[in-house]
């Protein structure tokens, strides 16, 4: 199941690259609204599948708190590698400047679909490579957390 997450936040992060490098053309215009929806649809997918697979792991954690269980999020931060670590903040500044730099821009009425998609797109970036990486490095240490505290019955 975990490779079909992978799969679905690469298919998600190449398709809103590419409708991102679109919208600096002429053809952004042209891209309708129901694609946008669709990626988003595709990225809170994602991120519910994230919570439950975190949730499946509340048992491996550092204990709780009242019937909060608390996850170990260094070692969750730790199983992805250093490099990309710097790319997801990279990322995540790069949307927070495209949405400012999409709000400070004045466009005619004809240009504001492609400024929409670019604004959109520039967010979705980031929402489908988080999952990518979690799913491809994260998941697999709490796996291996899970089924080494979890005893064998002979």
């Amino acid at each position: 199941m975990r490779a079909l997450w992978v799969v679905a936040a690469t298919v998600g992060l190449v398709a809103s690259a590419l409708l991102h490098l679109l919208s600096f053309t002429r053809g952004g215009s042209a891209v309708g609204d129901g694609v946008v929806w669709g990626l988003g649809v595709g990225a809170f997918v994602l991120a519910l599948a994230m919570v439950a697979r975190l949730r499946r792991a509340s048992m491996v954690g550092r204990g709780r708190w009242g019937r909060l269980a608390l996850l170990d999020g260094r070692a969750m931060v730790r199983a992805v590698p250093s490099g990309l670590r710097v790319m997801l903040v990279g990322a995540a500044l790069y949307a927070w400047m495209n949405f400012v730099l999409c709000r400070m821009i004045e466009l005619p009425p004809g240009m504001q679909p492609a400024l929409t998609l670019r604004m959109a797109t520039g967010h979705l970036i980031f929402f489908f490579l988080v999952p990518l990486v979690f799913f491809r490095f994260v998941a697999p240490v709490l796996d291996a957390k899970s089924s080494a505290e979890t005893p064998s019955h002979p």
